[in-house]
């Protein structure tokens, strides 16, 4: 499963990638504002979703003014 991450301030993408990666996840970016994420393979496809989105609101958080928009494909 791809998801798509876009963010409203491009300049937080790399901040954005390291903190996923550090979550297990493979972000790579395929736009200036736009990253592509896949979750660790051992993890439950559903739970996966959960705490990425998890992850995100929290990081928006941490982030004030930033927002983040989420594509997923299965």
């Amino acid at each position: 499963m791809d998801v798509f991450v876009k963010i409203t301030q491009t300049v937080l993408l790399p901040e954005l990638m390291t903190g996923l990666a550090d979550c297990g996840c493979h972000a790579e970016p395929i736009a200036a504002s736009v990253c592509r994420v896949v979750p660790p393979h051992d993890s439950n496809p559903k739970h996966a979703l959960v705490e990425l989105d998890f992850f995100l609101r929290a990081w928006e958080i941490g982030h004030p003014g930033v927002e983040t928009a989420v594509n997923y494909l299965r």
